[in-house]
């Protein structure tokens, strides 16, 4: 009876041990710290394997401390203990010298909590000022200091991408409007040109009889539609000319004649048959003008 009891006794304060609620044990990495500086805290919780514990979370108030982040370790369980373990990384902005941490474990029971709570665990700030003096010296009064202006190239490189691409957009868009429009722009300065030097020869060949300014006249005419027609007329001869604009009498009569008068001195002044020459030169000219305009007005259709 007396070694049942023994037994017995035996049993239930194993029993009572089993469900006793132990408390967790905490310690930080370092027993000093800076204001700001990262300090590292653990937490071991160990208790029976049959009860359900739960460490605290981001939603926990560490104050005087500030949570960082937190690292959190699987259950390991050994002959009916299991333990439980978690690092939380912390920070002070407190001033206090002597800083304090206990963290609970929440055990449940069925619908009740219960918690148990660690011991208190301290650590020292350490103060980068060690003095200061009293009363604090205020500057009432500061000077600017220079800055140097520093160019934004960013800004710059982003205007210069925002511009190309508007202006491709534009040449894209309206790119073959343009360069007609600019053609026929040349086209206008170059006859307005051209009538202008050649009416001044004529007008000095009509008053002085001189061969050498129908000379000019004509050279400025072979000039021109050599530039108009994009072709080596100014080095042609007059068989040859006659031939690229496809034996056009115009075109053949007035040469000749203007030839007769330069090469042949067979006129001393102007008269009727020259002066008809000159103006057929200037009439074809024109209308050479007028159809290379429709050709680059139509060039797009």
């Amino acid at each position: 009876m007396r070694n049942s009891l023994l037994i017995l006794f035996c049993f239930l304060t194993l029993s009572a041990k089993a469900q006793q609620l132990l408390p967790p044990a905490g310690s930080f990495s370092k027993d000093s710290v800076h204001i700001g500086e990262l300090v590292r805290y653990t937490l071991v919780h160990r208790h029976p394997a049959v009860q359900e514990v739960i460490l605290p979370d981001s939603t926990y108030n560490f104050a005087p401390f500030e949570l960082v982040r937190q690292e959190f370790y699987p259950t390991a369980t050994r002959a009916g203990i299991s333990t439980d373990s978690t690092v939380y990384t912390l920070r002070t902005f407190d001033t206090s010298p002597v800083q304090s941490l206990e963290l609970p474990a929440i055990v449940l029971r069925g619908t009740d909590t219960l918690q148990v709570v660690s011991q208190r665990q301290s650590v020292v700030l350490r103060q980068l000022v060690q003095e200061v003096s009293t009363p604090l010296q205020l500057r009432t009064q500061t000077t600017l200091s220079p800055v140097e202006e520093r160019f934004d190239w960013p800004v710059l490189m982003l205007w210069i991408v925002t511009i190309a691409a508007f202006i491709t957009l534009v040449w894209l868009v309206f790119g073959q409007t343009i360069k007609t429009k600019y053609q026929l722009y040349r086209l206008r300065k170059d006859h307005l040109y051209f009538n202008s030097r050649y009416n001044s020869h004529v007008d000095r060949f009509v008053k002085t009889g001189v061969p050498s300014s129908m000379e000019k006249a004509v050279a400025l005419w072979k000039n021109y539609l050599t530039k108009l027609e994009r072709s080596a007329i100014n080095s042609f001869t007059t068989k040859e000319i006659v031939e690229y604009y496809n034996d056009d009498e115009q075109v053949n009569v007035a040469l000749r004649l203007c030839d007769k008068a330069i090469y042949g001195n067979v006129t001393a002044e102007p008269d009727q048959e020259t002066n008809q020459a000159l103006g057929m030169l200037r009439r074809f000219a024109r209308s050479r003008y007028k159809t290379h305009r429709e050709i680059t007005g139509n060039a797009r259709t």
